[in-house]
């Protein structure tokens, strides 16, 4: 978090207001706290230039990678997005994805290798007392055309939800 305080001051010094939307590790971390540690931040955020600026200043203070805060997400960012406000700083808004989008999120890209969605899925699954396949293809649906929802996903939810 010291770091997204650290955008609210430079945000603060120029008198500017800003807006970041946590998705991913990000916020499994520091909304549901189901994880101690995420490689990078994906997020939206506007405004879009002056935070760029203010996140490479940050990379380079503190050694950080370049993309330590990334826009990369916003290509899997669905139209029905569902997203909460999760604290509010003097000059930056912090959202985060719901449950249920976070788990539809995760349950699209259903990355099975070096990657921590499947335990994120199972603790999603778990937080929002889902028993059935059905009851989590409903939730996926709410925010993917059914069309766009892979084999392997529903694969990967029968193999997570038969334990």
């Amino acid at each position: 978090m010291n770091y997204l305080e650290q955008i609210n001051e430079q945000l603060k010094q120029k008198q500017m207001r800003g807006e970041i939307c946590l998705f991913g590790g990000a916020v499994m971390c520091l909304v549901f706290q189901s994880r101690d540690s995420t490689k990078d931040v994906d997020a939206i955020f506007a405004p879009t230039t002056e935070l760029y600026t203010i996140i490479k200043n940050i990379a380079d203070e503190h050694r950080l990678p370049s993309d330590w805060l990334n826009n990369a997400v916003k290509g899997f960012v669905s139209h029905c997005h569902d997203v909460r406000l999760f604290q509010k700083m003097s000059n930056l808004d912090i959202f985060a994805a719901s449950p249920e989008y976070m788990l539809a999120m995760k349950s699209m890209a259903a990355r099975t290798y070096e990657s921590k969605d499947v335990d994120d899925m199972r603790f999603l699954l778990r937080y929002l007392n889902i028993k059935t396949v059905e009851q989590a293809l409903a939730i996926l649906e709410k925010f993917y055309p059914q069309s766009r929802v892979l084999p392997k996903t529903a694969y990967l939810l029968e193999e997570l939800l038969s334990r």
